[in-house]
């Protein structure tokens, strides 16, 4: 009758155990064989409770000549110690082997399950007591992980948040910046026009300078607002049969009235019998135009832009390549972050000079493009050599009939993964891309 009650408890110990253990169905098991490093951690949990029960019985049997008969304190230590390292089904487990252990070998009779009425009691009593002692133990556990947790998602949030108010301030000082010098130059002018009459080239001149700083800020106004839109996602893109040779010409179209006062070439090379590609005209148009203003922007005077166009491993292929500074290794990975443009270090072919940061914009061009590019299920990569200078490449899928072509894609900003549609909303200035 003893042994029956005994198995009884030890069962309903083991049962306890078991409940702790995830299941065993097929989707756990096949959960389980692509991550073997839980499976491991979750048998070092129950080997901890085989061990410390383990030390517990030997240091039991030791000392058991000179202590009476019965269940030892130290088997509630080793269950304390499993519930802590190895949480409740730790705990749970080390109960029941203590129990086994104490019921077969310490407990009269000895070596036999079969135990007197006084013994069970003994027996049932400390069961309890490891119950409650192994249950508190992984609570508080629990409660400390947790605290860790909370401790560690604040420091995470601080560093997030000083690294938000960081940009936030560059992004401030780069904004005032560029209104503050077009605003500037144009008040100066104005004033130097009201207060003397210029002769007619001279005041032709001055008119140039105001419209070249009015046309800077208005880039920069659409940039932010580019910014603005697809952040929140209320631009869409729609795709369809392009000519990629076509917006290649056009953007050249655009872009060499720039390129002509900066002294440079721009060039065009479009493969024969190019195919057409799935893209949204407009889209792809600015992109490439934002790519060609930066090329034309930041390559010394009398370099050379070329813009090229091909076929290659089933997708159509369109570079800009310049002649320009060129882009350091420090700067490439973060060459289409917003606001991004790159650290100054002092002069020289590793660095900056003074003139190269007097260069319009506030690092959104190349943010928007990829933005677009994107959105039409293709790529922007850039490769760059200091002082020889960069070849932005545009790989974007060749058109294929399907029956549900032409319908609205749906885009993520390079930086926010929050979902945002490109297209129609997007204000154009002549057809011109902002840089």
């Amino acid at each position: 009758m003893f042994s029956s009650v005994l198995f009884v408890i030890v069962a309903r110990a083991i049962s306890g155990v078991l409940l702790q253990l995830p299941a065993f169905d097929e989707g756990s098991l096949l959960m389980r064989s692509a991550n073997r490093s839980d499976i491991g951690a979750r048998v070092l949990r129950y080997m901890v409770a085989v061990w410390t029960v383990g030390l517990a019985f030997a240091a039991t049997l030791l000392i058991s000549p000179l202590v009476p008969p019965g269940v030892s304190p130290l088997f509630l230590l080793a269950v304390m110690i499993s519930a802590w390292r190895g949480g409740l089904g730790a705990g749970l487990l080390a109960t029941a082997l203590s129990a086994l252990a104490s019921a077969f070998v310490f407990l009269p009779p000895t070596y036999s399950l079969r135990i007197d009425r006084e013994s069970l009691l003994q027996l049932l009593v400390f069961t309890v007591a490891a119950v409650i002692i192994g249950t508190l133990s992984a609570a508080r556990r629990r409660a400390e992980d947790e605290r860790e947790a909370l401790l560690v998602r604040e420091q995470v949030a601080r560093v997030e948040a000083e690294r938000a108010n960081a940009v936030k301030d560059e992004f401030l000082a780069a904004v005032s910046h560029e209104l503050r010098t077009p605003l500037t130059t144009i008040k100066t002018l104005t004033r130097v026009m009201q207060r003397r009459e210029p002769g007619e080239a001279e005041r032709r001149e001055y008119l140039d300078d105001i419209a070249s700083e009015c046309d800077r800020q208005i880039d920069l106004v659409h940039n932010l607002l580019d910014l603005s839109r697809i952040k929140a996602g209320g631009v869409q893109i729609k795709t369809q049969r392009v000519d990629a040779g076509e917006v290649v010409r056009a953007c050249e179209k655009i872009e060499r009235a720039e390129a002509e006062e900066h002294g440079h070439r721009l060039l065009v090379e479009v493969a024969p019998d190019l195919p057409f590609i799935r893209a949204d005209h407009s889209a792809l148009r600015r992109a490439l135009c934002t790519v060609a203003e930066n090329a034309i922007k930041y390559t010394p005077h009398g370099g050379s832009i070329m813009l090229r166009a091909y076929s290659a491993g089933g997708d159509v292929v369109i570079e800009v390549e310049d002649t320009g500074r060129g882009i350091r290794a420090q700067d490439m990975p973060h060459i289409f972050d917003k606001f991004y443009r790159g650290q100054v270090t002092g002069n020289g072919a590793e660095g900056r000079s003074a003139d190269e940061q007097e260069v319009p914009g506030i690092g959104l061009g190349l943010h928007l493009a990829r933005a677009l590019v994107e959105g039409m299920n293709g790529s922007i990569v850039v490769c760059s050599r200091v002082g020889i200078g960069s070849t932005f490449t545009v790989r974007l899928p060749v058109w294929t009939e399907e029956p549900n072509s032409g319908k609205e894609a749906t885009a993520s900003s390079p930086v926010e993964t929050a979902p945002a549609n490109l297209a129609g909303g997007v204000p154009e200035q002549e057809g011109k891309a902002h840089g």
